[in-house]
């Protein structure tokens, strides 16, 4: 996905498909990975079913906590394919982004295939604007959710 709006990278991971959907959608595998360390999630609130919660609680050395609104899970192909966003709430409902500099709607889609390795990993996250777009990659997208998915890949091997 080639346009000024969205932002995706491809890994191969050593862990099964199955163990990466797990680290995806069960809250104490989520709160071992989800945030690039030092950052630390603490609340993991997740139904992941379409039109379930997709909600996280992290706190930030220097910054305190950082809660936003609960996100919505627009689809969820079990060991295969799953996609929210923060631009809908639980039940499709839609939700009130504000003006601070890390909030911008989102859809973010994680795609698991089979490899001979273990699984071949993609995450894209489109946003509504270029601008948006580089802002959260200005933010650090591809260290940060990097980060975070070789603390998946940690997690989801050992499963």
């Amino acid at each position: 996905m080639g346009d000024d709006t969205t932002l995706t990278f491809t890994r191969t991971l050593k862990a099964s498909p199955a163990a990466v959907w797990r680290c995806w959608t069960e809250p104490d595998l989520i709160k071992r990975w989800f945030a690039p360390r030092p950052v630390e999630t603490t609340e993991v609130e997740i139904d992941p079913t379409p039109g379930g919660t997709f909600r996280t609680v992290m706190v930030v050395p220097d910054h305190g906590t950082m809660a936003g609104d609960a996100g919505c899970i627009l689809v969820a192909e079990k060991d295969r394919r799953l996609v929210w966003t923060n631009a809908l709430g639980p039940g499709y409902r839609p939700n009130r982004i504000g003006d601070g500099p890390m909030d911008f709607a989102f859809t973010a889609e994680i795609a698991i295939a089979p490899s001979a390795e273990g699984c071949t990993y993609t995450a894209t996250v489109m946003h509504a604007t270029p601008d948006s777009a580089a802002a959260h990659r200005d933010m650090g997208f591809f260290d940060g959710w990097g980060t975070a998915t070789t603390q998946l890949e940690e997690v989801a091997a050992g499963l």
